[in-house]
């Protein structure tokens, strides 16, 4: 099963996700500062790091940190997929957003990533549903330089990833 951890904010997540064998790594652009994530994805290997962009106008932004950075994935609305492609050099692949699923376009056949909530919804239930790749949205440190990944670790465990 192909994972995608959504909103790496800190260091912790990113070694997780690459601990637990992700697909990808999104960071949301303009919510950290580019060194930031420069430092994370110096201290994680493994997953492709995906741009999560949420409008057009972002584009100089989106533009550094796609050379800045080792970008293979950029995440965006369906109806900005054309904009991003014409105006981003290199070829990336596209994960569509939506409110609960997101396709990734790999070519033929697309891959369709399920997001999934730990809190929501048991593991057993979301092993039950089959998916070929779910994401989780990562979540802001309550006390710095703590947090609690035991929903996770069911999860990943019943799923047999762990």
């Amino acid at each position: 099963m192909l994972i995608k951890f959504n909103n790496i904010k800190d260091l912790s997540d990113a070694r997780y996700a690459a601990a637990a064998m992700a697909e990808w790594i999104g960071f949301s652009v303009g919510e950290l500062p580019i060194q930031q994530v420069q430092e994370i994805i110096g201290w994680c290997a493994g997953p492709k790091i995906t741009l999560e962009v949420s409008t057009p106008e972002t584009l100089e932004t989106v533009q550094s940190w796609c050379t800045l950075l080792p970008v293979e994935t950029i995440e965006c609305a369906q109806a900005d997929i054309d904009f991003w492609k014409q105006n981003l050099s290199a070829d990336y692949q596209y994960i569509v957003q939506t409110s609960a699923i997101q396709s990734i376009a790999l070519g033929d056949p697309n891959v369709t990533i399920n997001k999934v909530n730990p809190n929501e919804q048991s593991a057993s239930d979301i092993k039950a549903l089959n998916l070929e790749a779910i994401s989780l949205d990562c979540e802001k440190e309550m006390v710095v330089g703590m947090k609690n990944y035991d929903l996770w670790n069911d999860l990943l465990e019943t799923l047999e990833i762990w």
